[in-house]
């Protein structure tokens, strides 16, 4: 059983918990952002799409 809370945060620890959450996913891009890097430094492999180019955008016809 995993420890979470009955009662709901207050809005301060909901805060400290959204800082959290966003210092978190900030590491994880920086981590993503280097591993691009070196692809392309490195091994000459590009992995960004172009700006202005969505793949879902031409799925949705119904």
């Amino acid at each position: 059983m995993t420890d979470t809370p009955t009662k709901p945060l207050t809005p301060e620890q909901r805060i400290k918990e959204l800082e959290r959450q966003l210092k978190e996913e900030k590491q994880k891009s920086a981590l993503f952002e280097a591993v691009i890097d070196v692809m392309r430094d490195e091994y000459g492999i590009v992995v960004k799409k172009p700006l202005g180019r969505s793949s879902r955008a031409s799925k949705s016809k119904d």
